[in-house]
Order: structure tokens, then sequence, then C-alpha cells
């Protein structure tokens, strides 16, 4: 007596229900309808998938979907996102360490302190002009305006990252 093989199910032709599609690739009933509606998985007819076409585009969404189209894939986008936010994970930490100030603070801080060397510039002629009207030694002169000058500059020279703090700045400010 000979057995009867048992009968062999081609696997391109086996059509499979939305449960048993979404028990094969660890999804939800709901997801797989949601990306059927998005027209990444086809319908052989109501509810049924055919279950090798199915997997071959669920592996292709997965892996970010066709480049043929010439857009951008969810792949792309999520890359480009990943790279985004650790990028500004570089550059807040840059920022907690001094290493890196905002525009804004340093425009505020910038202009703070040339207006305040503009203010000491313009107050020399009036500070030394009654001291030097009696002066007839060039060589005094010139060493009392060096010194009245070298002491505005002074301010620009005092370098201090702790004013380019937003912080800081609003704690000077009042604020």
């Amino acid at each position: 007596m000979s057995k009867k093989k048992a009968e062999q199910v081609k696997i391109d032709e086996l059509e499979v229900g939305t449960a048993e599609l979404a028990a094969i690739i660890g999804k939800s009933d709901r997801w797989i309808r949601k990306i059927t509606s998005e027209g990444i998985l086809k319908q052989v007819s109501r509810g049924k998938y055919n279950l090798a076409n199915a997997v071959q585009a669920y592996i292709e969404h997965a892996e970010g979907g066709k480049r043929d189209d010439g857009k951008p894939t969810y792949q792309d986008h999520k890359t480009e996102h990943e790279r985004i936010k650790a990028e500004m994970a570089a550059l807040e930490l840059a920022e907690m360490q001094g290493k890196l100030h905002k525009a804004e603070d340093v425009e505020q801080v910038m202009n703070d302190m040339l207006s305040s060397f503009r203010q000491r510039a313009r107050a020399i002629p009036t500070r030394l002009a009654p001291e030097l009207v009696g002066e007839q030694g060039l060589q005094v002169i010139k060493s009392k305006l060096s010194d009245a000058i070298d002491e505005a500059l002074f301010e620009l020279s005092n370098y201090d990252p702790e004013k380019f703090s937003g912080d800081a700045r609003d704690d000077v400010d009042g604020d």
C-alpha cells in the first residue's frame, strides 16, 4: 500500500485573512487595514490577501518603500529626523558647555559693550579738555589722552563668557 502524498500548497497562491496576516507580520488587524487603505497592501478579495505578495509589500514598506519614484521614503524622513535631533542635541550641549552662544545673546551683549564704549570715547574730550588747557608739554598731553583711550578700550577687552548666557543677561537686566 502506498501512501498518498499530502497535497502541497503553493505559497504564491496561498490566501490569508486580515487576522492571519496580522499574526504573521506581528501587527494588529487595525494596522493591516490602515496600510491597506494607504495602498501598501493589496487585497485579492474583501479581507483576503495573497500571502507572498502581502509579506513582500510589507517588507518593502518596512525598508522605506520603493526608490524609483524619486520621492523621499518614510525611511528617508525618519533618517533626516534623527540627524536633526542629533544635531540639535550637539548644539544644545555646546551651548551648555559655553562653547556656543545664541545670536540674540551675542547681539545684546555686543550692543551693550559698544554702546558703553561709545559713551566713554565721546566723554574723553569733555573730561580731559579742562585738564589739558594749561598743559604745555606735548608728551604730557599724549600720555593723558592715551590713558583715557586705554581706559575706554579696556572695557572692550574684558571678555566674560557668562555675559553671553541668556540667563546671566536676564539677571543683570532684572527680568
